[in-house]
């Protein structure tokens, strides 16, 4: 037989992990993070990155700008300020693209935001060369 206290502690523990998973805040390394980060950059059709690697490519010039691109995030993203309210973060970390025979590589730098409702928003910084 469970006594009062053990009871207690039974339903309160699926609540305790639930309120704390309601309050995740953003991550600059969090694995939607790393997806949107991607997907801003790869729908960038300005993107300097990709002009340089395509511009530096040794291979067939008409091969490499029809090449599709491979882009890869670093191992470690990281936070690089955080605002009071810990919903807004600005991250930094490298981002590579590879083209043929060509990888060029440049740090990223990026803001993810967490609105009220929880939805997480990235937006990317221009490149500056």
């Amino acid at each position: 037989m469970l006594s009062c206290r053990h009871r207690l502690l039974v339903w309160c523990f699926p609540l305790l992990i639930f309120s704390f998973g309601c309050s995740a805040q953003p991550e600059c390394d969090s694995i939607e993070t790393r997806k949107a980060v991607l997907q801003f950059i790869s729908d960038d059709r300005n993107n300097p990155l990709l002009d340089y690697a395509t511009r530096t490519s040794t291979a067939n010039k008409d091969s490499a700008e029809s090449a599709k691109p491979l882009y890869q995030l670093g191992q470690r993203m990281v936070t690089t300020s955080t605002s009071k309210d810990k919903l807004t973060l600005k991250c930094s970390g490298p981002l590579s693209v590879a083209v043929n025979d060509l990888k060029a590589t440049k740090e990223v730098n990026f803001t993810v935001q967490q609105s009220p409702d929880g939805k997480i928003s990235v937006s990317v910084d221009p490149f500056q060369f």
